[in-house]
């Protein structure tokens, strides 16, 4: 009989394009064991369904389950989660943790490095999508007197049957695309005047659920018609085009806010080139051949106003090398 595993969190579809990491990720488990919720179901409240589980799973496998505290409720929410690990480990079923990003992107505070802390110590395997989060990781656990060799770097998986597509003639220069966050550093990028006065034709196309942060991005590219602002959640199709009709999709990333990215997984599988900072998830894909980087805004401009390109070869090595299927199989291996 196939053991039962839950992944959480779980995955639901919205409008236009949505993260599809975790549908992913289902589908490929379930060839290799029995999923529970595949069908993905509409979930309220994270810790709730943690807990559901808790009595019922033989592995876990565990996302941003240190981003609850923010969630509605978070406190309780908190206690739940906790009191979910607990029941986990008391039944010593499996806990897989795939640490994401080093700081939680929604915030950090005591309840959410306690999840991480957890998390880290009580997993049989520690699972990242960059080479910086694997080398901290093996740092806290060092420190906390735990087993290091648990941590696994596993690139970003790709989906299966991908093909590169070749650049149309661009129609813009830079491309930014996704949820608009604050750790995105989109405001600061359009807001700078070394960027508005550039002469680069930027579109910035992503929803905003930060009414603050996207009435200051619409601030700073009124009056310059080379900035373009669409906050709406554009659909897959539409995005994929506007991929392949730019010169480059740019990460303006704030330092240190994030270490991997499957905008930046979906960018490369669509055919466009990525430019981000020479950090985390960017700096191993650079290092693939199909990321450019940069180190400082100077270094950034002059990039973007280049007609550098990323290695085609590389690029359909890369999609090649790393599957959906490889990494379920890893993960339960």
């Amino acid at each position: 009989m196939k053991q039962k595993v839950y992944v959480s969190p779980s995955a639901v579809r919205g409008k236009g394009y949505s993260n599809r990491y975790f549908y992913m990720l289902k589908e490929h488990l379930s060839e290799f064991a029995q999923v529970l919720e595949a069908d993905n179901a509409p979930c309220r409240a994270q810790s709730l369904r943690l807990l559901k589980h808790a009595f019922k799973a033989d592995v876990f496998i565990l996302s941003f389950v240190e981003n609850i505290p923010f969630h509605k409720l978070g406190f309780l929410q908190y206690l739940i989660t906790r009191f979910s690990l607990w029941i986990m480990r008391l039944r010593k079923r499996k806990l897989i943790f795939i640490y994401h990003n080093i700081h939680p992107y929604l915030g950090e505070n005591w309840m959410t490095r306690s999840l991480m802390n957890l998390q880290l110590k009580h997993s049989c395997k520690v699972f990242t999508h960059s080479k910086q989060v694997a080398d901290f990781a093996r740092r806290q656990l060092s420190e906390m007197g735990e087993d290091t060799t648990k941590v696994q770097f596993f690139c970003h998986p790709v989906p299966d049957g991908v093909l590169p597509r070749k650049m149309e003639q661009p129609k813009r220069d830079v491309l930014i695309w996704g949820q608009i966050l604050p750790y995105k550093g989109v405001r600061e990028f359009v807001s700078s005047s070394s960027v508005q006065n550039s002469g680069l034709k930027v579109l910035v196309m992503g929803s905003c659920p930060d009414e603050r942060l996207a009435n200051g991005i619409k601030k700073a590219v009124e009056g310059h018609d080379n900035l373009t602002f669409e906050n709406r959640r554009a659909d897959f199709s539409e995005i994929e085009k506007a991929v392949v009709e730019s010169r480059y999709v740019l990460f303006p990333y704030r330092p240190g806010s994030i270490a991997s990215s499957g905008v930046l997984i979906d960018t490369v599988a669509m055919g466009g080139n990525p430019v981000g900072p020479n950090v985390g998830a960017f700096k191993d894909l650079a290092e693939e051949g199909v990321c450019l980087t940069y180190t400082d805004k100077p270094s950034m401009l002059e990039l973007l106003k280049s007609d550098k390109q990323i290695d085609w070869d590389a690029r359909k090595e890369f999609l090649s090398n790393n599957s959906w299927r490889s990494f379920a199989s890893e993960l339960l291996a």
